[in-house]
């Protein structure tokens, strides 16, 4: 459990300057505010992003299992 607290202005896109140049080649995001207007909107549909929208823990790991074949 967590919860974002940003500066007027930011959002989670934030997170990924810290990112760039590090040679990362997929991105992934899961988030269940994942729509139009949900706080994970912004990253979830980021170009540099592969984003999934989940419902709660246990889709997670799902989908996390399924892309990593575990």
């Amino acid at each position: 459990i967590s919860f974002d607290v940003f500066p007027i202005g930011w959002d989670k896109t934030y997170c990924l300057r810290h990112l760039e140049g590090e040679g990362f080649t997929t991105i992934h995001f899961f988030g269940d505010k994942a729509f139009k207007g949900g706080n994970d909107w912004e990253i979830y549909n980021h170009e540099a992003v592969t984003g999934h929208a989940i419902k709660n823990p246990e889709e997670t790991q799902a989908v996390l299992k399924e892309i990593f074949h575990i």
